[in-house]
């Protein structure tokens, strides 16, 4: 069953006076779609259509890609502001609109504010909702310790960062587990710690176990490049200072360069270490 706010594969049928029309062949349900220098038409060519509206029995849509698919969070610009609502950038011909009802908050023009796509009930058009939340839920088994999500940083809260996890969980990464700049918007990739029992779940940037120390190694390696082949950091380093300078435990510290020392790829004392002289120069 076709859904509006989602992209099909379709074929190119014929033209008409309106534009052209594509075939979801799967579907075998007809699309209407402008035509454009962006999208010339070919016969039988096989494209993605995005559907954003249907009257009565023709569904309309755009072979254009919007920056989020029904039921999407993204971070979108406000193009204008009226006495009803807001109209956003989402990279289709026509601005998306989102309620008086549906915003948050102080709003300008120019800012980029988190939205999720919906489908309206009542009048069965797409609109934008600034209450993401409301089309979250708590997470089940599918979690576990270590498994890699996909995450969006929405805000920052009192104990670190408020993200979206797969697009419809809730997540935190807490302020001492966040080892490198963060900024609301961004999308990473990042692994569940723990799922609690309200069902949002503690997030981790860094691979739990010996994949963490994996991370904390190439994270080393990056710092002595930085500081010209020799990082004042050691065994013996207080755990504040090895923090201080590269955002990760003093037990996560020595693990890593315990294994490049190993692994030769440096020297090291008590207080500093850095990388081997090569004798054969």
């Amino acid at each position: 069953m076709i859904e509006l706010g989602k992209q099909y594969t379709a074929r190119m049928l014929r033209t008409n006076p309106d534009g052209f029309v594509v075939e979801i062949s799967d579907e075998e349900i007809e699309v209407q779609v402008k035509s454009s220098f962006e999208f010339p038409f070919e016969k039988d060519k096989l494209v993605t259509v995005f559907i954003y509206h249907q009257e009565k029995e023709m569904f309309l849509g755009t072979l254009r890609s919007p920056q989020i698919l029904l039921d999407e969070v993204d971070f979108l610009q406000i193009i204008s502001i009226t006495n009803v609502g807001m109209f956003l950038d989402w990279g289709l011909e026509k601005d998306l609109f989102c309620p008086y009802a549906l915003i948050v908050g102080t709003v300008k023009e120019g800012m980029f504010v988190p939205i999720r796509l919906i489908k309206d009930n009542v009048t069965q058009r797409l609109m934008g909702n600034m209450k993401w939340k409301s089309g979250t839920q708590p997470a089940d088994g599918e979690f576990y310790r270590s498994l890699e999500v996909e995450i969006q940083v929405m805000e920052p809260v009192s104990l670190g960062y408020s993200v979206l996890v797969n697009q419809h969980y809730q997540g935190l990464i807490y302020e001492n587990q966040i080892f490198k700049p963060l900024r609301t918007g961004q999308k990473m990739t990042a692994y569940i710690n723990k799922v609690r029992e309200d069902g949002r779940i503690d997030l981790l940037l860094q691979r739990p176990g010996y994949g963490e120390v994996l991370d904390a190694e190439d994270l080393v390696m990056e710092a002595i490049t930085e500081a010209g082949g020799k990082l004042k950091l050691g065994d013996k380093s207080p755990a504040e200072d090895i923090y201080d300078q590269l955002k990760m435990s003093k037990k996560v510290f020595k693990k890593a360069i315990g294994s490049l020392l190993k692994l030769r790829r440096i020297e090291m004392n008590e207080t500093a270490v850095w990388l081997p002289i090569n004798d054969e120069e």
